[in-house]
Formats: C-alpha cells, sequence, structure tokens
C-alpha cells in the first residue's frame, strides 16, 4: 500500500482501538458519528475505485482540461494539505446508518482496492498522467488522488478525536 494510504490505515486503527459500541454512535455539534464518518470515507473510496476502473475500462483518462481554480485548490489541499472547513460533501458521499459489526473491515477493505486500483491505473496511463476528476480539485493524478485522501481522512479524524467523549478514568489500584 502507499505511504499515505497506509498512514490512513494505522491513524484509523489508533483512533478506534479501544471505542466502545457507543463512541462509534455518539455525536458531537450536530456532527456525523464515528460509523457515519467512517461510511463517508468509505463511499469516497468507493467513488474514487469506480470512476478508475472506468477510466480503465475506456481505455483513456476521463478528465476535462486543468483550469486556473483546479491548480489553487488542489495547491491548498494536495500540496499544502489544508481542507476547507464547511464544505458539502457529494451526495453520493454523505453516509446513511453508518457502518455495522466491525466498522474498520470494511473501511480497510475499500482503502485497500481504492490504492490497487489506482496502482492498475498508473501502470496503464503513467504515473504523471491525470486520470480522473475530483469535484472540487479538477483532474489528479493516482498519487494526487492518494494524497488528497490522506489529507481529507485527516481532516475527519481531528474531528473525531477533538469530539471523542471523555471517558472516566477508574483508579489504578482497588483496595479491599
Amino acid at each position: 500500500m502507499s505511504p499515505h494510504l497506509e498512514k490512513v490505515r494505522l491513524k484509523a486503527e489508533q483512533l478506534t482501538r479501544d471505542f466502545s459500541p457507543e463512541e462509534w454512535r455518539c455525536t458531537a455539534d450536530g456532527k456525523w458519528c464515528a460509523s457515519r464518518t467512517f461510511e463517508h470515507l468509505l463511499l469516497t473510496y468507493t467513488a474514487t475505485t469506480k470512476g478508475t476502473l472506468k477510466a480503465m475500462k475506456a481505455g483513456q483518462p476521463l478528465c476535462r482540461d486543468v483550469k486556473f481554480r483546479d491548480r489553487v485548490a488542489k495547491f491548498y489541499v494536495v500540496q499544502l494539505g489544508i481542507f476547507p472547513k464547511g464544505e458539502q460533501a457529494p451526495r453520493h458521499t454523505v453516509p446513511s446508518a453508518g457502518l455495522q459489526g466491525d466498522p474498520l473491515r470494511p473501511f480497510n477493505d475499500a482503502l485497500v482496492a481504492m490504492d490497487a486500483t489506482l496502482t492498475d491505473a498508473e501502470r496503464r496511463f503513467g504515473h504523471k498522467t491525470r486520470i480522473l476528476e475530483h469535484p472540487m480539485l479538477g483532474p489528479l493524478t493516482a498519487e494526487e488522488w492518494r494524497r488528497f485522501h490522506y489529507v481529507h481522512a485527516h481532516h475527519h479524524f481531528r474531528r473525531l478525536a477533538s469530539h471523542r467523549p471523555a471517558r472516566q478514568s477508574l483508579p489504578a489500584t482497588v483496595s479491599s
């Protein structure tokens, strides 16, 4: 797996390692709970995978020409790692009920599948070729897609970490 996406996988595991079922469902400030946040991320990975597969089936990248606005947006997100606050998720990436059971399993599966598909596209089209268009950032290369998903995931992870309910601390020892 690419280094950026491996960091996403490790951070997701670290962040949720000791989540209780209630913490997966807990929400703060009207924002998505952890389960819905991970579903949203999974939906973004799936959308990138499907789009990349569609480009490979077509035998050519599915991109328009790069515009100045695309260059600026991509610079902030992909190069500087700044994810804009308050942006609405595209409709097809809005979570519904959240991930059930073991939420990290389908999340990780989608992450691995996306990385493998991006790698296949790089082999087919070349690593400098813009393969697919992002709705806000415009046409991106496979590596730029990985970097986008890294920045996007960490945007959500920071919010989850800062809104995590405080756990009651138990005494280190219990005397009888």
